[in-house]
């Protein structure tokens, strides 16, 4: 009896390279040209610093300085800020004094509110309102202004060429976001520029069987270029590709967002797709900060738009060691944001890339700081290790999907989901062995209990929840526990 599989369209059978021609690219060029000339000013400038370190680092400072004199002049707070810890004085910006510039945070910026916002703007420039997508709580509202914008597009454009994918070329968007699919397809403006860009929308927050199905069926039939997609959708369509040995279209590159990418991800993703699983990093509030090359041995860093910092224990900037990463996007003029705490760690190398850019690498992400885990020690844990646990734990024909928890009293629950027919007893030896992995870490003192769960459902940003550090103890519903 046939089955949904046999349904499904045949993958590519030609090379993505002989797609046809790009009659497109001259047609986006003209409409940036008209409406959005930042962005071909941006990738003009980016291609010609490239390959020049020297000039790369330059361009940074003259940006940087700009910005600095701008947000004294034009913000309340950075006004006093600036002129407090030295950096600018009589309208004279000291370079030298700026990792002396006190944090951004997110409890700052909604407490500083107008305060942060300039007063007036260059001319061309015009400011617009966005919002962070809270995936650390309550979102954070700001203003960004058109030329940011542009410098985003710019960048994300290159970083797509890195990896195989001209603009005009097809590419699929699998998102995870719910706002962000909805601002990038309702209304006549999204659709006429989805079918400038070439580009087909997918929703992967929600993933029935079905729904995955018909993600594979879109993207046999279209054979995009480029997968643009959330970490953790595609990463579950992969796992059925390969757990049903569906053959699938091969694009040039896989590009991943969203949240940070684990090497088990990338395992299960270039195996499903035949094609290189890239790591982008990025935010609403930074914009396109880096991405992997085909080198794929650290991301570059956009510094011709950025300044990326690894902040220590001791609050200072380190290279080589994972830190939390602060980072201050040179272009946005309508509410700067500089030395900005985004929730994320990750480590700075002075390693450079074979492929010979000249963009700095930052060498790798290690996760969110509201996922970085303490023992009993007050030892910091690196996420990377926890997850990794779940990843060789779960997924197997017991366990279905796994979360650790830290309690607000710092005992440890892990909450599981059991594969379909099977009871708690069965998986009692999967639960001994995350144990034993747990106690390497957190230490035989630590409690950790287990707590089996109808499901753990993605978070209000679309993101899964590997590791959960609250305040307030609390019991999902419909939970059995084990000591």
């Amino acid at each position: 009896m046939a089955t949904v599989l046999d349904r499904l369209p045949p993958p590519l059978t030609r090379p993505v390279s002989s797609a046809g021609i790009n009659w497109r690219a001259p047609i986006i060029r003209a409409a940036f040209r008209m409406q959005t000339p930042e962005v071909l000013h941006e990738l003009d400038l980016i291609h010609s610093l490239e390959r020049s370190p020297q000039s790369l680092r330059r361009t940074r400072e003259e940006r940087l300085e700009r910005l600095l004199h701008h947000a004294w002049s034009q913000t309340d707070y950075y006004h006093e800020v600036l002129e407090h810890c030295g950096v600018c004085r009589n309208g004279r910006v000291n370079l030298d004094r700026f990792t002396d510039i006190p944090f951004l945070t997110k409890d700052i910026i909604r407490a500083q509110g107008d305060r942060l916002r300039a007063r007036s703007l260059p001319p061309g420039r015009k400011g617009q309102k966005n919002r962070s997508g809270g995936s650390t709580g309550q979102p954070v509202r700001f203003w960004q202004d058109n030329v940011y914008w542009g410098v985003t597009i710019a960048t994300r454009i290159y970083h797509f060429s890195t990896v195989g994918k001209e603009y005009g070329q097809r590419e699929m968007k699998i998102w995870g976001n719910e706002r962000d699919l909805r601002l990038g397809t309702l209304g006549w403006r999204a659709t006429l520029e989805n079918f400038i860009y070439n580009r087909k929308f997918e929703q992967c927050w929600y993933l029935p069987e079905q729904r995955i199905l018909e993600i594979i069926r879109h993207l046999n039939e279209w054979q995009p270029q480029l997968l643009w997609c959330f970490r953790d959708g595609i990463d579950g369509v992969a796992k059925y590709i390969n757990e049903h040995q569906i053959k699938v279209h091969t694009p040039a590159a896989v590009v991943l967002g969203g949240a940070t990418v684990y090497p088990f991800m990338v395992q299960a993703i270039e195996k499903a797709f035949l094609a290189p699983a890239i790591s982008a990093y990025g935010s609403r509030e930074v914009g396109a900060v880096a991405c992997q090359c085909r080198e794929r041995r650290g991301l570059h860093i956009a510094t011709q738009a950025h300044v990326v910092e690894t902040i220590g224990t001791d609050e200072r900037p380190v290279m080589e060691q994972d830190g939390e990463l602060a980072i201050t996007p040179l272009l946005n003029y309508a509410m700067p944001f500089i030395r900005y705490r985004i929730g994320d760690r990750g480590r700075l190398t002075e390693r450079m890339c074979a492929c010979g850019r000249a963009f700095p690498l930052l060498d790798e992400l290690t996760g969110r700081v509201v996922e970085v885990l303490r023992n009993p020690r007050g030892e910091q844990i690196d996420p990377g290790y926890f997850i990794w646990i779940m990843a060789e734990k779960i997924n197997n024909t017991t366990l279905k999907k796994g979360q650790i928890v830290q309690e607000e009293d710092n005992s440890i629950t892990v909450n599981l989901v059991l594969e379909k027919g099977v009871s708690a007893p069965q998986a009692t030896p999967h639960l001994n062995e995350i144990r034993k992995a747990m106690e390497v870490v957190m230490g035989t003192e630590c409690p950790i209990r287990f707590a089996f769960l109808d499901d753990i459902p993605l978070s209000e940003s679309g993101k899964y929840p590997y590791i959960v550090r609250r305040k307030t103890m609390g019991a999902p519903s419909s939970m059995a526990a084990v000591g």
